[in-house]
């Protein structure tokens, strides 16, 4: 399999709101490059279909970039 690359990244910013209370805000980015991972390759080849054999291609991967937004209160 190839190798695998991911780059995950969170930004979090803490807002008093008086003595006690907290306010978080923060932002979850995954895979922030982009870059295709490749989960599964098909292992077989059949020797019926000639020389179209497709082992080592490509099957499924992982998920593509996403971002993540949450709001936290602390009291």
């Amino acid at each position: 399999m190839p190798g695998f690359f991911e780059w995950d990244m969170r930004v979090s910013k803490m807002i008093a709101l008086g003595e006690r209370a907290k306010l978080e805000l923060i932002a979850d980015g995954f895979n922030l490059t982009n870059h295709t991972n490749i989960s599964a390759v098909n292992q077989l080849c059949d020797p019926s279909a000639g020389a179209t054999c497709t082992a080592g291609q490509p099957t499924a991967s992982y998920d593509p970039r996403i971002f993540q937004f949450a709001l936290k209160l602390k009291w």
